[in-house]
């Protein structure tokens, strides 16, 4: 009697499924629905077979990928069996089977699209829209479509598919393994010992290079395969740096968010599905959500590289033509410095760059390491805080140094530095660790520390103009930031204006008045390098005259007298000096 009437709901039910939405509530559990639609004759018997049919007659709510009875005979012919073979193979279904049920109801308006969807049985599948409606892309990346959804019953909800759902049944190395593109990599996975990494339960994320790719890498690192692969280090850092441990899918993207890997660096995903990776290196991702055992694969067209795991001091001792630089900084007290977290960024004068600024300077090797006040100003002028790539260079600003000082990048990708002084980027985008380096083949140089009136007292041939700044009361005006021009008179050019004035040095000294209009006649606001004087333009000075300079360096002043700028360019924290023969003089 039981029988009579579960067989006469069932017929009930038949007839109810085609019109069935997800908002109705019937009378028949999912059991009851595969039980008596003759499209899931298969499928029923599986479920009686395997004992599965229980568990969908009880109360719960669950949400079964029911295929039909065309779906299984196609699995049958793909797995090479015939139905009856597949239905006595209990193991086989129910591993299927359990791969077709959420322990949750989940209608078609909340089914995650493009996420990973886990089952009974472990492993996951996804959902996407596609022309037509929804299809599913399963452990085995076959594709099944959804041709009905929403079939309600008391229990939960059924989706008819047109295709078994397959688990995956390949590990991440062994799907690199089956696919002709992956041989490189599957060998450098071997080469590193890291079979056993990406073999294990994960879940992970694999972002593969094909065969391609490690061919544009070897060329651009200048190495053969066989190379490659024998530096073990090398490659365990590149492909951990190519693994998430996680499963990511497309889906899941953020687009511009960094992504940390199983190597510890982090890479970013734009929204073109491009990868830029820790040295603004660029890699299409060129196929998405190819499932595996343990995660998920997703292929480049490029090898994706981390930061080297060596620091700027370790790079630089590498190469031998940084060696005097890292004398230098060894003996200026900067390893720790540069050795520490950053990013810091370093425009690393080579070994050639030394021997021209030890000629400009007039001293040995030995002078300049010993003097490390003067060292420690010179070197952290080539430091910049943060890792300014060579396409991030802000082009003709100001760059602020770790020493305090700025220079100037122009679109030559030459440096003119704080004295106006020119060194050439030869080399760019050194990465390391904490920052990255650019070569260069010129010492820059910062401001001294001393000011315009400190520069005057430590040469002999100012001693005059030092007591008659001081006389005049213009010592704190010629200290200040300013930056000023000094057109600087040596102390035979005083004996020569004592003479010609027919006083002593004394009496020029006592008078404030005349001594403070002369002296501010030869200071001029701003810094003006020789390069910038204009001449045959009257100059005004800081005394409120004028005086010119023709092309000779030759001033003509107020009173039609003449001297000579006989040096230039002496440079002070606050300005700069040029050097005269001849007092020059303001009308009287």
């Amino acid at each position: 009697m039981l029988k009579w009437i579960r067989l006469s709901l069932a017929a009930l039910a038949t007839s109810f499924v085609a019109a069935c939405g997800g908002g109705d509530e019937p009378p028949f559990t999912i059991a009851d629905v595969t039980a008596t639609d003759g499209r899931f004759t298969t499928l029923n018997q599986a479920l009686v077979n395997t004992g599965l049919q229980a568990t969908l007659l009880q109360s719960g709510t669950f949400t079964v990928f029911a295929p039909t009875d065309d779906a299984f005979n196609a699995l049958a012919t793909e797995l090479g069996v015939t139905r009856a073979q597949l239905l006595a193979d209990r193991a086989l279904l129910t591993s299927v089977l359990q791969y077709h049920v959420l322990n949750t109801r989940v209608p078609q308006a909340s089914v995650p699209l493009g996420r990973a969807i886990t089952p009974l049985a472990g492993g996951v599948f996804k959902v996407e829209s596609a022309a037509g409606g929804l299809v599913i892309t399963d452990g085995r990346n076959r594709t099944s479509r959804i041709t009905q959804t929403d079939v309600g019953t008391t229990n939960g909800v059924i989706h008819v598919v047109d295709r078994v759902l397959l688990p995956a049944n390949r590990n991440i190395v062994q799907t690199a393994q089956s696919l002709p593109q992956f041989s490189i990599l599957v060998e450098a996975v071997v080469a590193a010992n890291l079979q056993g990494a990406l073999s294990g339960s994960g879940p992970l994320t694999v972002f593969a290079p094909t065969n391609d790719a490690f061919a544009a890498l070897l060329s651009e690192l200048g190495l053969t395969k066989e190379q490659l692969l024998a530096d073990t280090e090398l490659l365990t850092r590149v492909l951990t740096y190519h693994v998430l441990p996680a499963r990511v899918l497309k889906a899941d993207i953020v687009p511009g968010t960094p992504v940390t890997t199983l190597q510890g660096g982090t890479f970013t995903v734009g929204n073109d599905l491009a990868i830029t990776d820790s040295r603004n290196r660029r890699a299409g991702i060129t196929a998405t959500d190819v499932f595996a055992s343990n995660g998920v694969v997703h292929v480049i067209d490029r090898v994706i590289l981390p930061l080297p795991a060596t620091n700027i001091v370790q790079v630089a001792q590498s190469l031998p033509q940084f060696s005097i630089l890292v004398e230098a900084v060894v003996a200026a007290g900067l390893v720790d410095a540069l050795s520490g977290t950053g990013p810091l960024t370093v425009f690393a004068p080579t070994n050639d760059a030394f021997a021209a600024l030890l000629a400009e300077l007039g001293i040995t090797k030995e002078a300049l390491l010993a003097d490390r006040e003067l060292l420690t100003r010179v070197l952290t002028y080539h430091v910049v805080p943060g890792r300014v790539l060579r396409a991030q260079v802000p082009v003709g600003s100001a760059i602020t140094t770790l020493q305090g000082g700025t220079f100037t990048v122009g679109n030559d990708l030459a440096i003119t530095d704080s004295r106006n002084r020119r060194a050439g980027i030869t080399a760019t985008d050194v990465f390391a660790s904490n920052g990255v380096v650019h070569v260069i083949d010129r010492v820059i140089l910062p401001l001294p520390a001393t000011n315009i009136v400190q520069v005057a007292q430590s040469l002999p041939q100012f001693s005059i103009l030092v007591e008659a700044v001081v006389a005049a009361g213009l010592v704190d005006a010629l200290s200040g930031t300013g930056p000023l021009t000094v057109f600087a008179p040596t102390n035979d050019a005083f004996a020569a204006l004592l003479a010609e004035l027919g006083v002593t040095k004394e009496a020029l000294l006592a008078n404030r008045e005349l001594l403070t209009q002369v002296l501010t006649y030869h200071v001029v606001p701003g810094r003006v390098l020789r390069a910038q004087v204009p001449v045959g333009t009257p100059i005004t000075t800081l005394q409120g005259e004028s005086f010119t300079v023709n092309a000779s360096l030759a001033i003509t002043d107020q009173r039609s007298r003449s001297a000579n700028i006989v040096a230039t360019d002496v440079f002070a924290s606050n300005g700069v000096v040029h050097v005269l023969d001849r007092v020059i003089l303001p009308r009287p």
